[in-house]
């Protein structure tokens, strides 16, 4: 492939890279591409907005202020008979007014508290439940139409019914209306997660993918959540205001153009020169068609032919495997970590910042120690949060919950738990074929959503056996990290659009794309940081010259 920019500017690039100092023009549209993965992710942040829909207080009083502790998420659930915990020996009135307005203080007031359908047939089926099986539903279907009709549309439709779903299911007043739009708002979350990865990922440079996961990340995204929630105290509000700030991927994918990666690999070469155009325009470099070029042939792989290669193969269950455990591990810590701290939201906004933290510094790291790639951050991760599973059980059972240290070591367990999601996200965009690749990714969103259903359905042990939530996720963490050091591939820098042309073999089913002057021009962008925003695609000549397909890595 050929560059599309002047030879000049991409050579200027290719040297002003290997020092780390990119111009400010080649920025741009990284920059927009995080802002706009990083609205994705706070519309994903919905999965964890269950913990406010589902809150309930600890205690309660009711209208004759008579004060209980709550034995599951029901207000009426509680022994008449049994004492008042506000009534104490030789207590004052004032003192008994001061504890009636403490044990009834609602820090918010959720989904729960309105309908109590908890209280309902539908105990053994939650918001959260209902929600996590509209993202399984949803990816059955967005993966395959994403592979086949482009990122950007299905980015665009999914994220449309989500918004909409997610205002619908506050606005009308029904627990019926409330699980169906609820369940649909699962739909953009599958969009945002598969969809909205994949094409971040194939647009955003090759050395700056990392930070797409780390400076645009779920960290801050939940941060934002919990200061929706902390201001509005109520979830109608909150829900109207989530719907407002996640329209904002709207303008920001209207700006956009379809991935070029994508383009070029259902050989739609003319989009994908008007795409990459769109792009140098938007980055303020110069654009310049050069003289026909061969075009690198390029296979198609399906996913059969991924399946019948044993290395791809061995990739694909490898990352089902992590998505499933990962996510089962991850959310039985999250949703059963209300109660971390007394104040709610100080739980919930140290959660944010303290994995906010951690995603920055290993962000600012990654691009400077070539150690410190995908299955290291992941071996790492999941060691931490390991060890605070331990010390979390070893307070549970010394009754030791109420200190601060329980608190920190949780906030340990969750984040470096959470943290460990990176590697899953950022080994399907990098061990899996161009063709294939959402297809595969919401193929794994399933298996994520089968541990989180699952992770959903350990509640009850919440109130009948704290410690066997924590005793499940040892065991499925001392399995998965096993498994992921004897069988995961380290995959940083990796050339996207070459993953598995290597591997699968030219057949009946595997096209290639013709070479001829009508495709001149289509090729890469190659050494411009613009021409990896799309994806990383092919050489320029000047990389070619150096060697791109041997030392990608080198080059970020």
């Amino acid at each position: 492939m050929k560059s599309i920019f002047s030879e000049s500017s991409a050579k200027f690039v290719f040297e002003s890279e290997s020092n780390m100092n990119i111009p400010t023009g080649q920025w741009r549209l990284d920059v927009m591409i995080m802002v706009l993965y990083q609205m994705a992710l706070f519309f994903s942040a919905q999965l964890v907005f269950v913990i406010f829909l589902e809150y309930m207080p600890k205690t309660y009083c009711n209208t004759e202020k008579h004060c209980y502790k709550l034995t599951s998420k029901c207000l009426s659930d509680y022994d008449r008979n049994e004492p008042n915990i506000c009534l104490a020996p030789n207590g004052s009135k004032s003192d008994f007014d001061e504890c009636v307005e403490d044990k009834k203080y609602l820090y918010f007031k959720s989904a729960q508290y309105d309908y109590q359908q908890d209280c309902t047939s539908l105990t053994h089926y939650s918001a959260s439940t209902n929600m996590y099986l509209g993202v399984l539903f949803a990816n059955l279907v967005l993966g395959i139409l994403a592979d086949k009709l482009g990122r950007r549309p299905i980015y665009f439709a999914s994220i449309s019914i989500g918004v909409v779903s997610l205002v619908l299911s506050a606005a009308i007043p029904s627990l019926t209306a409330f699980y169906i739009f609820r369940f649909t708002t699962g739909v953009g979350v599958a969009g945002a997660q598969i969809v909205g990865w994949s094409y971040g990922s194939e647009m955003i440079s090759a050395k700056r993918r990392f930070q797409l996961r780390t400076f645009s990340n779920w960290a801050n995204a939940r941060i934002l959540l919990t200061f929706v929630a902390f201001i509005t105290r109520e979830w109608h509000t909150a829900s109207y205001l989530c719907a407002a700030i996640s329209a904002l991927i709207f303008p920001i994918l209207w700006k956009l153009p379809e991935s070029p990666v994508f383009l070029e690999q259902k050989h739609k070469i003319e989009k994908a020169n008007e795409a990459r155009e769109q792009l140098a325009d938007f980055c303020g470099l110069e654009y310049e068609e050069k003289e026909p070029a061969a075009i690198n042939n390029l296979k198609k792989i399906t996913f059969m032919d991924m399946w019948r290669n044993k290395r791809l193969r061995t990739n694909f269950l490898v990352l089902c495997f992590m998505w499933f455990y990962v996510g089962m591990a991850t959310y039985i810590t999250d949703l059963n970590g209300a109660d971390m701290s007394k104040n709610l939201y100080v739980g919930q906004f140290l959660s944010g910042i303290l994995l906010t933290i951690s995603k920055i510094a290993f962000g600012f790291a990654e691009p400077r120690f070539e150690w410190l790639g995908r299955r290291t951050v992941f071996l790492f991760s999941q060691g931490v949060a390991m060890i605070a599973y331990v010390t979390i059980l070893i307070s549970l059972f010394t009754d030791s919950k109420e200190s601060t240290w329980y608190l920190i070591v949780y906030l340990c367990a969750y984040s470096f738990q959470a943290l460990s999601t990176e590697t899953c996200y950022l080994s399907v965009a990098e061990l899996i074929p161009t063709d294939v690749r959402v297809t595969v990714a919401a193929i794994t969103n399933i298996c994520l959503r089968l541990g989180t259903i699952l992770a959903s359905l350990t509640k009850p042990l919440k109130f009948s056996f704290e410690p066997g939530l924590f005793l499940i996720n040892l065991v499925v963490c001392s399995i998965g990290i096993t498994v992921v050091y004897f069988y995961l591939e380290e995959s940083r820098n990796v050339n996207l659009q070459n993953v598995g042309q290597d591997e699968v073999s030219d057949s009946g089913d595997s096209q290639t794309m013709i070479e001829s002057d009508k495709t001149a021009g289509s090729g890469e962008s190659g050494a411009t940081e613009a021409a990896e925003t799309s994806g990383t695609a092919g050489t320029t000549e000047i990389e070619a010259e150096s060697g791109e397909g041997e030392s990608n890595s080198k080059l970020g």
